[in-house]
Parts: C-alpha cells; structure tokens; sequence
C-alpha cells in the first residue's frame, strides 16, 4: 500500500482511450502520465501528494479522492459537483455509486471552491467505510434540499 493512503489517494476510473490529458497536465509530480494522447493514463501512486487538482481538471468526472480511514469506522470521498445548489458542511445527504443508485447516508464534510480548481467545487462526504469501493458521488440536490 502506498505510503500517503493514510492522508488520501487520487482513485482513476478513466476506461476510455480517447485524446484528454486534463490530469497529466496539472499533475505537477508526474504521478499521472500516458503514453500517448488516446492512451489511458497511468497513475504511480507513491507520487501523489493529494492536491486534488487532477480531481477538479477531469472532464469526465472519473477522478475521485479517497481517504480509507477517517477513524470511528468512517472513510471520505472528494469528488467534482457541478451543480447548483452547492451542499453545506454537515449536510446529509445520500452517497450514490456509479450509477447513482443509492449506496448509504453520508455528511458533507468540506466544500472546496479555490481558484486553482477553474470554477468546480470539490465535495468531500463522509460514510460508513464498508462502502468506499461502492460510493462515487451523491445524489443530486433540489433547491428545496438546501
């Protein structure tokens, strides 16, 4: 296992080989690299250092952030959210998997908006660490959820 999973790993789900180089652009520690511009990138773990750019440049949404172990049986997932509204901290809402089924309740732990992130806000959620392998967004708000 890699020595930063502690703090947080960057998760790819890329399965297409389509010309997109987003992540290994703003990666600034080479741990996101391809071999050609259609080519699926290829992540080296024991570089990342967790800043979550790549998270925030993905077109296609399949970076998340994974941090395993919060304590208390809890794991945490940083993902893009490109909607309005935006969740609060400690809200709750419900964690969805790929397919936006409903995985389990989860509480928003941060919501990033920095500037280096070109306008797309980070959502970290919390939830029950049973679910990490399942859990890669949440379910989307309504104006009256807010």
């Amino acid at each position: 296992m890699p020595k930063n999973t502690k703090q947080g790993l960057a998760v790819l789900e890329c399965c297409q080989e389509i010309p997109c180089n987003p992540c290994t652009t703003v990666c600034r520690t080479g741990a996101i690299v391809k071999r050609a511009l259609t080519s699926r990138p290829v992540f080296h773990p024991e570089l990342c250092v967790g800043c979550k750019l790549c998270v925030a440049a993905c077109p296609g949404q399949a970076i998340f952030f994974q941090i395993p172990d919060l304590g208390d049986g809890q794991a945490a997932l940083t993902f893009p959210y490109e909607y309005l509204p935006l969740p609060q901290v400690g809200q709750e809402v419900t964690a969805v998997d790929r397919m936006g089924q409903p995985v389990c309740p989860a509480t928003v732990q941060a919501v990033e908006q920095r500037p280096v992130y070109q306008q797309t806000a980070l959502v970290t959620l919390s939830f029950p660490a049973e679910y990490l392998e399942n859990v890669r967004f949440m379910k989307r708000l309504d104006r009256e959820d807010c």
